[in-house]
């Protein structure tokens, strides 16, 4: 369990550096000046506001309810013997 959790906190960290750069490098392009190394050293790749840590999913069906396919209806088990 503790390594599955240990890659989880990597790949978090990898995800979030990629996007950090990403974002910083298209600063970089756009601006006349590149972005100060006082700013990015208070930049972490750890920051967890945009993850999902408790595994607990939310989905806004009301949004999408019009485009969900309906499910067919559940099939009725009988009873063996009786």
């Amino acid at each position: 369990m503790a390594d599955a959790l240990s890659l989880l906190a990597n790949l978090v960290m990898a995800w979030n550096t990629m996007k950090m750069q990403s974002v910083l490098d298209r600063w970089n392009t756009r601006r006349s000046t590149t972005v100060p190394p006082g700013l990015i050293e208070h930049i972490a790749p750890t920051r967890t506001e945009g993850i999902n840590l408790r595994g607990v999913f939310t989905f806004p069906i009301e949004q999408y309810q019009a485009q969900l396919l309906p499910s067919p209806p559940a099939a009725k088990s009988r009873a063996f013997g009786g």
